[in-house]
């Protein structure tokens, strides 16, 4: 499928099937909540930190592997980001809505610090940069998430830029 065409997908090429029952019984709030936090955030970070990894690949097999998983991550991420700009298009300031407080949850959630406890604080102590980066990646995600909205309502909430 060429670029210039995934744009104008469907809800019906977007969303699985099992999922369209009817316009009205439709739970848009939940495949905006699954596809930003699911799909853009979690498969965002995964596919920049299997990226990331393929420069310490040691092995032909390690590099593979890693190539295959940013590749799909990658997809993946892209689907949910088309499938928000579909529910923008569709739904409007619902969606819009929905998307927001998935925006807001998100960022509450990787700008959360815990404390922890004596015993693991050494393990976390050693995994700390790892953490660091995926938080710094999430947030990127999350700032572009907040730039779509954005877009979203300088176009007087009237569906996809």
């Amino acid at each position: 499928m060429s670029a210039t065409n995934s744009k104008e997908k469907t809800v019906s090429q977007v969303v699985p099937a099992s999922r369209c029952v009817s316009e009205e019984a439709f739970d848009w709030d939940g495949l905006v909540r699954e596809a930003f936090l699911d799909g853009c955030l979690q498969q965002g970070v995964r596919a920049e930190l299997a990226t990331r990894a393929l420069a310490e690949a040691s092995d032909s097999i390690t590099e593979r592997a890693l190539r295959n998983v940013a590749e799909d991550a990658s997809r993946r991420a892209a689907l949910a980001w088309l499938t928000i700009d579909t529910c923008l298009e569709q739904y409007g300031e619902l969606a819009a809505l929905a998307l927001g407080r998935c925006i807001e949850e998100a960022a509450l959630q990787t700008l959360r610090v815990r404390r922890p406890s004596s015993a693991s604080s050494l393990r976390i102590r050693k995994s700390e940069p790892a953490l660091i980066h995926r938080g710094t990646v999430a947030l990127s995600i999350i700032l572009r998430g907040r730039e779509r909205l954005a877009q979203f309502w300088e176009n007087g909430g009237l569906g996809a830029a």
